[in-house]
């Protein structure tokens, strides 16, 4: 069996449970899960429909995305800089404070 066919077989055997799993669920059962759900967490119930709307409405286009990762890329640069700043001065301070305590 080569590479190919192998990965084939896996791919039909995920499948497969994921329609056995499928097919075992009970719609009024979710129902009244999520609904339960919802009663017992309203803000975030409506936080995911809030998003799964956005998403199915078109909302992240590459525009978007491209903005967001330069976002919390830019949040994470800063918060590096800073920390790698502060273990520099640190470092130093000791040496600083090595150097002045030996005779």
């Amino acid at each position: 069996m080569t590479a190919r066919e192998a990965e084939a077989t896996r791919e039909h055997d995920a499948q497969e449970r994921v329609n056995d799993a499928l097919s075992r669920l009970d719609a009024a059962e979710v129902t009244r899960a999520v609904s339960a759900f919802a009663r017992d967490n309203p803000h975030v119930a409506l936080a995911a429909a809030a998003g799964l709307g956005f998403l199915l409405g078109g909302g992240l286009t590459p525009r978007v995305l491209s903005k967001l990762g330069f976002i919390a890329t830019r949040g994470y640069v800063k918060s590096a800089l800073a920390q790698a700043v502060e273990l520099f001065v640190d470092e130093q301070t000791r040496t600083q404070d090595h150097l002045g305590a030996s005779p």
